[in-house]
């Protein structure tokens, strides 16, 4: 699959394509090494990037590009304030291929990716445009449109199937993400190259708000970066993984939780709650600012995990009862495992990862720990302080699960609810096995069976039966 120059030189409609000598731009000439291997100004370099622990606030990656035996290759790791992720690298990778190789030298960069040539080829009008709003790790990008603009010489990308350049490349990418110390890499774009702004015709208000956004300094706030690094702490000593902050915020989208909670999880790692030091600074309403079971400042820790009045207790432990009857080990219940519950991954025996397992905890998780906010919310502003019943709470949790789980049975109708929005039955049997009351006896196909219920039953009502009805009303 091949991008020839004149596609990466009429990719925008309405932009003129500047070369080398009408910008003020630096000339990379290549190695006397490197010149020898040049034939006919013609050169093939071999792109790649690698990426070490992924996702997670270890991550480190690297660039690798490979223009032969003997020659000066480059093996890079990407500074810090870069982003950590292999396209990224490789992005890098072609760009200092780019700058390396010559601005008069007739250039064809060769990866096993296409995400350069889809990014140059589909997205660049609408990323430019658009202004770059919104468009992810787009810094080295925008340097690669640069410096492909600034050269004289025709620039070729192609997408080839593993050759030993590409192994080269990918080698010398896997030893930069090993390296002790960064690399610095420029990705300062000259003036003329830089196109700034976004064209009127095309922006949305939307696209307009968001570009807005980008452009103020953002603050951050304490109580936000507390509940952010407790969630971290949580992951990685539960699941052995550092995330990210954005990981995190990511993690709480997850389709798996409804759209309610994910609300609340926003609110909640922000401090959003009007609860606690909220009220502190309301006159005559100082004295909801304390738990008034526990007389202690009210916090969503305490209100989740802590509170002795009748609720989290409860709840927990019948979230623990139900997770025993499937799986073994439940996880330590803290605020930073529910903020974190999103990123919970589960193993057997042999190292295997269990996506169901992690499916049926995030949906455990998040709806229990809504129902402890419900009837604390209900028991504070509605009953003046009066508590459930241990009953209710019970039948209330049972009855929350058995909702989640005819809702997950509904959404297997892939044709009234289609691809986006339907699950695939494999998806919900594999969650939900094991945990169902009299499952031996439920048919093969108990998707679309009425009357399956998890394997926790309520706790029926103590009250005698009302006495049979006769033809004209009740018997006296």
């Amino acid at each position: 699959m091949f991008v020839g120059p004149e596609e990466i030189n009429n990719l925008t409609d309405g932009f003129r394509i500047f070369t080398r000598e009408k910008v003020d731009t630096p000339t990379y000439l290549p190695t006397a090494s490197l010149r020898d291997r040049i034939a006919g100004d013609k050169l093939t370099i071999s792109i790649a990037g690698a990426a070490r622990n992924a996702g997670t606030a270890d991550a480190t990656a690297g660039s690798g590009a490979w223009f032969g035996h003997g020659l000066q290759n480059i093996s890079l790791r990407l500074p810090d304030d870069t982003a950590q992720s292999a396209s990224n690298a490789e992005v890098i990778a072609a760009l200092e291929s780019v700058r390396q190789s010559g601005n008069q030298t007739e250039l064809t960069l060769e990866s096993s990716s296409n995400k350069i040539i889809n990014a140059l080829k589909t997205n660049l009008p609408k990323w430019e445009n658009r202004g770059w709003i919104g468009v992810p790790e787009r810094q080295p990008l925008q340097a690669l449109v640069a410096a492909l603009r600034g050269k004289t010489a025709p620039t070729t990308l192609a997408v080839v199937n593993m050759s030993e350049g590409l192994m080269e490349a990918t080698q010398l990418a896997r030893a930069g993400t090993e390296k002790p110390n960064t690399d610095p890499v420029d990705l300062r774009i000259p003036a003329l190259t830089h196109l700034r702004g976004a064209k009127l015709s095309t922006l949305t208000q939307a696209a307009a708000y968001r570009g807005i956004k980008e452009l103020r300094k953002r603050t951050t706030r304490k109580t936000t970066e507390e509940n952010v690094e407790l969630t971290q702490v949580a992951v990685k000593e539960l699941y052995k993984q550092n995330p990210t902050p954005a990981s995190i915020w990511k993690s709480i989208r997850n389709r798996d939780v409804s759209r309610l909670i994910r609300n609340f999880l926003w609110k909640t790692l922000h401090g959003a709650h009007r609860i606690g030091k909220f009220w502190l600074h309301i006159p005559e309403m100082d004295e909801r600012a304390t738990c008034q079971h526990c007389r202690v400042l009210e916090t969503m820790e305490h209100i989740l995990v802590a509170c002795s009045h009748p609720g989290q207790a409860e709840v927990w432990a019948l979230a623990k009862e139900f997770w025993a009857l499937k799986h073994l080990s439940w996880p330590q219940v803290s605020l930073g495992s529910i903020l974190g519950a999103g990123l919970a991954t589960f193993k057997d025996a042999d190292g295997k990862a269990l996506p169901h397992a992690a499916r049926l905890y995030r949906i455990l998780m998040s709806e229990s720990m809504y129902l402890i906010w419900k009837i604390r919310c209900e028991v504070v502003i509605a009953e003046a302080g009066v508590p459930k019943s241990v009953t209710e709470i019970h039948n209330r949790w049972v009855a929350m699960m058995n909702e989640r789980l005819d809702i997950d049975r509904t959404l297997t109708n892939h044709v009234r609810f289609g691809k986006v929005y339907s699950l695939a039955p494999s998806l919900v049997i594999g969650t939900w096995v094991g945990t169902l009351m009299n499952e031996d006896k439920l048919p093969e196909r108990w998707l679309s069976e009425p009357e399956v219920l998890v394997g926790i039953a309520p706790i029926r009502s103590l009250r005698p039966p009302s006495p049979p009805v006769g033809r004209r009303g009740r018997n006296r």
